[in-house]
């Protein structure tokens, strides 16, 4: 069990207004908290991504207990070798897929994935022993993206024991790599043609909107070449590291020409508040920058890193092009010797808001929540972008966290225990055929 910082488990028996509230039974409650936590227990940070074999596995005991039909894919190494060309990467690429038929005329594939970013630094709490507090459990992947899964267990279950209808035959897709940005478990279901199901729902964005649109994903590598020479010396070298200051420097006139752009995509109502845009942008930044041997001696390369957010209005071939031309211009200007490689990931994903399928879950959403959920798009990019360019399916996204309160990616990552609960309700709205009890 969990340590519980408020002394206590939520929850309590109460009598349920529908069956949708048996999730905030103390058993239910209990169960709900337990999934999450043996789940954040599995250290499936990437990289390296060591652990998905092993997580894998214990969902797998968990979903045929449901009565599903589960298989793990692993994908071939081959492919790993020319998709994931990462040399921080190990372990099997292990994913799963879990059926479940029921007497439904349509299907939904239900999608998130189960990798996680690193730890790092600044936590208060131990990152992979999740602790209570203040209403919330804090650990690594406890909102991004573990709440969801913790969730849908916990739905599963519930419709199990309770005997409930589902109105879709059910298909669970979890995944991983979805965090490295390239090419995820997810892509290649896509690739292989193991995404059917009438419709799809990701489960990998925050719980403030019905998400339609997503940015696409461009990383990119950039080499200053210099020539090394004693520090005493610098006359003798050329400065990799003081060159790549320039470029960054010179970059920003780059940045400020994207992000005025912005998609005809409203973004959510929190984000508004925060930033007062109103729609989605466009994103340009440098992330990491590398270089140097010693203190007293001149460097002669220097790497830098970075991403371009694209909006759906973008192709990603015009978005290379145009980063490519601003490059060539600094190399111009100032003489610098430089490569710069363009790593296209995955791409923006959209959907018509007014298709039947985006209604049903806002309906149910809103219904579960307590509180109209609007339909919107985010700036980061999610795998499924890539998925259904090939499996044509209508999918929208809508997930258990608070864009601005969880910290994913962060230290102290948490997610509410009242948001848990209320997706769990949102999935059986969705999911099921409700009777009254």
């Amino acid at each position: 069990m969990m340590k519980d910082e408020r002394g206590g488990m939520e929850g309590g028996r109460r009598p349920m207004r529908d069956q949708t509230d048996y999730v905030e039974q103390k058993d239910m409650q209990q169960f709900l908290i337990e999934t999450l936590t043996a789940l954040i227990k599995f250290p499936t940070f990437v990289p390296p991504g060591e652990h998905y074999g092993e997580i894998v596995d214990w969902l797998i005991s968990m979903l045929t207990g449901f009565g599903f039909v589960c298989e793990r894919i692993d994908i071939p190494q081959e492919i790993v070798n020319v998709r994931l060309k990462d040399a921080d990467l190990h372990g099997v690429r292990a994913n799963l897929i879990a059926t479940k038929a029921y007497a439904a005329r349509e299907s939904v594939d239900l999608y998130t994935h189960l990798d996680v970013v690193p730890a790092g630094e600044g936590w208060s709490t131990p990152p992979f022993e999740p602790v209570i507090k203040d209403g919330k459990i804090f650990g690594r992947g406890v909102a991004d993206p573990k709440g969801n899964v913790a969730a849908l267990l916990t739905a599963l279950h519930i419709m199990e024991v309770q005997e409930l209808e589902s109105r879709y035959s059910l298909r669970v897709v979890l995944t991983t790599d979805e965090e490295l940005g390239l090419y995820s478990g997810l892509c290649y279901f896509a690739d292989e043609g193991l995404l059917q199901g009438d419709y799809m729902l990701c489960m990998d964005t925050d719980n403030e909107g019905i998400c339609v649109a997503t940015n696409g994903v461009l990383n990119w590598e950039m080499v200053i070449h210099g020539r090394s020479s004693h520090s005493s010396t610098p006359f003798l070298g050329v400065n990799a590291v003081e060159q790549a200051a320039l470029v960054v420097h010179e970059l920003q006139a780059l940045k400020g020409e994207i992000e005025r752009r912005e998609s005809a995509v409203p973004c959510s109502p929190e984000i508004t508040d925060l930033t007062g845009q109103q729609h989605i942008k466009p994103v340009f930044n440098v992330t990491m920058i590398n270089g140097g041997v010693k203190e007293n001696l001149i460097p002669p390369s220097c790497r830098i890193r970075g991403d371009r957010r694209y909006i759906p209005e973008e192709s990603a071939d015009s978005v290379v092009e145009e980063f490519k031309d601003a490059v060539a211009t600094i190399k111009a200007d100032h003489g610098i010797d430089l490569n710069l490689t363009p790593k296209p990931g995955f791409p923006p994903m959209f959907t018509d808001p007014s298709h039947d399928w985006v209604r049903r879950v806002q309906a149910a959403a809103s219904a579960a929540f307590g509180v109209p959920k609007g339909i919107n798009g985010v700036q980061g990019g999610l795998d499924v972008g890539y998925a259904v360019q090939r499996s044509q399916q209508p999918v929208c996204s809508f997930g258990v966290w608070r864009c601005t309160e969880s910290n994913i990616h962060g230290p102290d990552e948490n997610v509410r225990i009242s948001d848990l609960t209320n997706y769990v309700k949102f999935l059986l709205r969705l999911l099921t055929r409700q009777k009254e009890t």
